[in-house]
Protein backbone atom coordinates (compact mmCIF):
# COMPACT_ATOMS: atom_id res chain seq x y z
CA UNK A 1 0.00 0.00 0.00
CA UNK A 2 1.89 3.51 -1.04
CA UNK A 3 1.56 5.49 1.85
CA UNK A 4 1.08 9.38 0.79
CA UNK A 5 2.92 12.27 3.20
CA UNK A 6 1.03 14.57 1.80
CA UNK A 7 -2.15 13.50 1.93
CA UNK A 8 -1.88 11.96 5.39
CA UNK A 9 -0.44 15.54 6.84
CA UNK A 10 -3.04 17.87 4.96
CA UNK A 11 -6.05 15.26 6.17
CA UNK A 12 -4.60 15.74 9.77
CA UNK A 13 -5.17 19.88 9.29
CA UNK A 14 -8.45 19.96 7.53
CA UNK A 15 -10.71 19.88 11.08
CA UNK A 16 -7.99 22.94 11.81
CA UNK A 17 -7.97 26.96 10.75
CA UNK A 18 -6.39 27.67 7.90
CA UNK A 19 -2.89 26.65 8.22
CA UNK A 20 0.24 27.42 6.49
CA UNK A 21 3.41 25.52 5.70
CA UNK A 22 6.91 27.26 6.03
CA UNK A 23 9.83 26.04 4.05
CA UNK A 24 13.19 27.95 4.73
CA UNK A 25 15.81 28.58 2.88
CA UNK A 26 18.06 29.33 5.61
CA UNK A 27 21.14 30.56 3.22
CA UNK A 28 19.25 32.93 1.88
CA UNK A 29 16.80 34.67 4.21
CA UNK A 30 17.62 36.07 7.66
CA UNK A 31 16.19 34.63 10.55
CA UNK A 32 15.20 37.96 12.13
CA UNK A 33 11.81 37.74 9.75
CA UNK A 34 10.15 35.43 11.77
CA UNK A 35 8.72 37.08 13.52
CA UNK A 36 7.26 39.35 11.31
CA UNK A 37 6.21 36.43 9.37
CA UNK A 38 3.92 34.61 11.78
CA UNK A 39 2.62 38.34 12.90
CA UNK A 40 1.37 38.33 8.76
CA UNK A 41 0.11 35.34 9.11
CA UNK A 42 -1.89 35.86 11.94
CA UNK A 43 -3.23 38.79 10.06
CA UNK A 44 -4.93 36.89 7.64
CA UNK A 45 -6.07 34.36 10.10
CA UNK A 46 -3.35 31.01 9.37
CA UNK A 47 -1.60 29.42 12.26
CA UNK A 48 1.88 27.96 11.23
CA UNK A 49 1.71 24.75 12.38
CA UNK A 50 5.21 23.36 10.94
CA UNK A 51 8.41 24.69 9.31
CA UNK A 52 11.05 22.77 7.20
CA UNK A 53 14.38 24.92 7.64
CA UNK A 54 17.54 23.73 5.74
CA UNK A 55 20.72 25.41 4.83
CA UNK A 56 24.35 24.96 4.30
CA UNK A 57 27.47 24.13 6.40
CA UNK A 58 28.04 23.88 9.80
CA UNK A 59 24.00 24.29 10.18
CA UNK A 60 24.67 28.04 12.81
CA UNK A 61 21.66 29.79 10.18
CA UNK A 62 19.87 26.49 10.32
CA UNK A 63 19.67 26.86 14.59
CA UNK A 64 19.14 30.55 14.59
CA UNK A 65 15.65 29.91 11.91
CA UNK A 66 14.96 27.37 14.61
CA UNK A 67 14.82 29.13 17.63
CA UNK A 68 13.94 32.54 15.86
CA UNK A 69 10.47 30.70 14.62
CA UNK A 70 9.63 28.75 17.99
CA UNK A 71 10.35 32.02 19.74
CA UNK A 72 7.78 33.60 17.47
CA UNK A 73 5.56 30.31 17.38
CA UNK A 74 5.65 28.21 20.32
CA UNK A 75 4.65 24.89 20.38
CA UNK A 76 5.74 24.94 16.38
CA UNK A 77 7.17 21.53 14.86
CA UNK A 78 10.71 22.73 12.89
CA UNK A 79 12.54 20.16 10.88
CA UNK A 80 15.72 20.98 10.18
CA UNK A 81 17.92 19.90 7.24
CA UNK A 82 21.69 20.75 7.13
CA UNK A 83 23.00 20.12 3.68
CA UNK A 84 26.86 20.13 2.63
CA UNK A 85 27.94 23.42 1.39
CA UNK A 86 27.32 22.68 -2.57
CA UNK A 87 25.86 24.95 -4.81
CA UNK A 88 21.62 24.46 -4.34
CA UNK A 89 22.31 21.72 -2.22
CA UNK A 90 19.70 23.40 0.92
CA UNK A 91 17.51 23.58 -1.88
CA UNK A 92 17.08 20.06 -3.20
CA UNK A 93 16.06 19.20 0.07
CA UNK A 94 13.16 21.53 0.40
CA UNK A 95 11.86 20.37 -3.24
CA UNK A 96 11.83 17.04 -1.53
CA UNK A 97 9.43 18.33 1.03
CA UNK A 98 7.21 19.79 -1.34
CA UNK A 99 7.28 17.31 -4.23
CA UNK A 100 5.21 15.44 -1.63
CA UNK A 101 2.33 17.36 -1.70
CA UNK A 102 2.98 18.01 -5.78
CA UNK A 103 2.13 14.67 -6.14
CA UNK A 104 -0.88 15.03 -3.57
CA UNK A 105 -4.26 16.14 -3.94
CA UNK A 106 -4.64 20.21 -3.07
CA UNK A 107 -6.01 21.24 0.33
CA UNK A 108 -8.01 24.56 0.31
CA UNK A 109 -7.21 24.69 4.13
CA UNK A 110 -3.51 24.08 3.92
CA UNK A 111 -1.21 27.26 2.22
CA UNK A 112 2.51 26.84 1.55
CA UNK A 113 4.78 29.42 1.85
CA UNK A 114 8.50 29.09 0.29
CA UNK A 115 10.77 31.43 1.84
CA UNK A 116 13.01 32.18 -0.60
CA UNK A 117 14.24 33.86 -3.60
CA UNK A 118 16.43 31.33 -5.01
CA UNK A 119 14.81 30.46 -8.65
CA UNK A 120 14.84 26.80 -8.36
CA UNK A 121 12.52 27.37 -5.49
CA UNK A 122 10.21 30.17 -7.05
CA UNK A 123 10.11 27.37 -9.80
CA UNK A 124 8.98 25.05 -7.67
CA UNK A 125 6.61 27.11 -5.82
CA UNK A 126 5.39 27.71 -9.37
CA UNK A 127 4.53 24.05 -10.24
CA UNK A 128 2.61 23.42 -6.80
CA UNK A 129 0.63 26.22 -7.65
CA UNK A 130 -0.34 25.03 -11.59
CA UNK A 131 -0.96 21.86 -9.90
CA UNK A 132 -3.49 23.49 -7.67
CA UNK A 133 -1.99 24.21 -4.39
CA UNK A 134 -2.25 27.58 -2.76
CA UNK A 135 1.50 28.73 -2.22
CA UNK A 136 3.36 31.82 -2.30
CA UNK A 137 6.60 33.13 -2.00
CA UNK A 138 8.08 34.89 0.94
CA UNK A 139 11.27 37.31 1.14
CA UNK A 140 12.79 39.84 2.98
CA UNK A 141 13.14 43.79 1.53
CA UNK A 142 16.61 43.30 -0.10
CA UNK A 143 18.44 46.62 -0.04
CA UNK A 144 18.72 45.83 -4.19
CA UNK A 145 14.78 46.18 -4.53
CA UNK A 146 14.99 43.91 -7.12
CA UNK A 147 11.03 42.34 -8.01
CA UNK A 148 11.11 38.96 -8.47
CA UNK A 149 9.89 38.05 -11.93
CA UNK A 150 6.79 35.33 -11.39
CA UNK A 151 2.99 35.15 -11.85
CA UNK A 152 3.07 33.70 -7.91
CA UNK A 153 1.80 35.59 -4.82
CA UNK A 154 4.98 37.20 -3.40
CA UNK A 155 4.90 38.89 0.14
CA UNK A 156 7.73 41.24 0.93
CA UNK A 157 8.51 41.62 4.41
CA UNK A 158 10.40 44.62 6.14
CA UNK A 159 12.70 43.81 8.73
CA UNK A 160 13.32 46.38 11.49
CA UNK A 161 15.97 47.88 10.44
CA UNK A 162 14.75 48.89 7.39
CA UNK A 163 11.91 50.84 8.82
CA UNK A 164 12.70 54.63 8.41
CA UNK A 165 12.90 56.36 11.64
CA UNK A 166 13.82 59.72 9.84
CA UNK A 167 11.17 62.63 10.55
CA UNK A 168 10.12 63.33 7.07
CA UNK A 169 11.76 66.63 5.15
CA UNK A 170 10.29 69.07 3.46
CA UNK A 171 11.13 68.33 0.01
CA UNK A 172 11.42 72.82 -1.03
CA UNK A 173 13.83 73.21 2.58
CA UNK A 174 16.28 71.43 1.05
CA UNK A 175 19.34 72.68 -0.08
CA UNK A 176 20.22 73.21 -3.54
CA UNK A 177 23.10 70.25 -4.53
CA UNK A 178 24.58 67.75 -7.35
CA UNK A 179 24.49 64.36 -6.47
CA UNK A 180 25.92 62.27 -8.36
CA UNK A 181 23.80 58.97 -9.66
CA UNK A 182 25.19 55.78 -9.53
CA UNK A 183 25.25 53.66 -12.86
CA UNK A 184 22.35 51.71 -12.71
CA UNK A 185 24.14 48.47 -13.62
CA UNK A 186 26.52 49.04 -11.10
CA UNK A 187 26.14 48.66 -7.23
CA UNK A 188 27.44 51.23 -5.19
CA UNK A 189 30.27 51.09 -2.88
CA UNK A 190 28.96 51.53 0.00
CA UNK A 191 26.75 48.29 -0.33
CA UNK A 192 29.55 46.37 -2.25
CA UNK A 193 31.83 47.39 1.42
CA UNK A 194 29.04 46.04 3.42
CA UNK A 195 28.78 43.10 1.55
CA UNK A 196 32.72 41.92 1.96
CA UNK A 197 32.52 42.89 5.59
CA UNK A 198 29.70 40.36 6.27
CA UNK A 199 31.38 37.93 4.41
CA UNK A 200 34.93 38.36 6.10
CA UNK A 201 32.92 37.73 9.37
CA UNK A 202 31.00 34.80 8.22
CA UNK A 203 33.60 33.12 6.47
CA UNK A 204 37.07 31.81 7.53
CA UNK A 205 39.39 32.20 4.34
CA UNK A 206 40.20 28.84 2.45
CA UNK A 207 44.02 27.33 3.15
CA UNK A 208 44.60 28.01 -0.70
CA UNK A 209 43.03 31.60 0.42
CA UNK A 210 39.92 33.32 -0.56
CA UNK A 211 36.92 31.90 0.18
CA UNK A 212 34.60 29.44 -1.80
CA UNK A 213 32.69 31.40 -4.27
CA UNK A 214 29.57 29.12 -3.01
CA UNK A 215 29.79 30.22 0.25
CA UNK A 216 29.91 33.82 -0.57
CA UNK A 217 27.07 33.76 -2.78
CA UNK A 218 25.22 32.25 0.41
CA UNK A 219 26.04 35.11 2.67
CA UNK A 220 25.05 37.42 -0.24
CA UNK A 221 21.67 35.77 -0.73
CA UNK A 222 21.12 35.96 3.76
CA UNK A 223 21.42 40.03 2.72
CA UNK A 224 18.82 39.56 0.53
CA UNK A 225 20.25 40.03 -3.05
CA UNK A 226 19.01 38.06 -5.87
CA UNK A 227 21.07 36.36 -8.51
CA UNK A 228 22.10 38.66 -11.08
CA UNK A 229 22.96 41.76 -7.78
CA UNK A 230 25.02 38.84 -6.60
CA UNK A 231 27.20 38.39 -9.50
CA UNK A 232 27.53 42.72 -9.70
CA UNK A 233 28.90 42.70 -6.23
CA UNK A 234 31.26 40.10 -6.75
CA UNK A 235 32.43 41.82 -9.83
CA UNK A 236 32.78 44.92 -7.83
CA UNK A 237 34.96 43.77 -5.33
CA UNK A 238 38.44 45.19 -5.34
CA UNK A 239 41.31 43.24 -6.25
CA UNK A 240 39.34 40.13 -7.18
CA UNK A 241 40.63 37.18 -8.21
CA UNK A 242 39.04 33.77 -9.50
CA UNK A 243 41.02 30.79 -9.05
CA UNK A 244 39.52 27.19 -9.98
CA UNK A 245 35.87 26.19 -11.31
CA UNK A 246 33.22 24.58 -10.79
CA UNK A 247 32.70 23.45 -6.85
CA UNK A 248 36.54 24.27 -6.12
CA UNK A 249 35.95 27.47 -7.76
CA UNK A 250 37.50 30.40 -5.05
CA UNK A 251 37.47 34.50 -4.35
CA UNK A 252 40.45 35.70 -3.62
CA UNK A 253 40.31 38.90 -2.16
Amino acid sequence: MRYDRSSHLTSNLRSAMATTLLFVDADNQPPILASTLTRFLKTIGRNSAKAFVAGNGVGDRVRNWEAALKEAVPGIEVSCHIAPIRKQSADVRLMFELATFYHGEPDPSVLLAVFSRDDLLVAATEALVQRGHNAMIVIGAGSNGMALNTDVPVVVLTTPQQVNTQPAVNPTTLPSTTTAVQPANKPDSQLVAAAITKIRQQLKPNKQGGYAASAVGQVLSQLGHDKAMRTKIVKQIPNLKEVGTGPEKRLVF
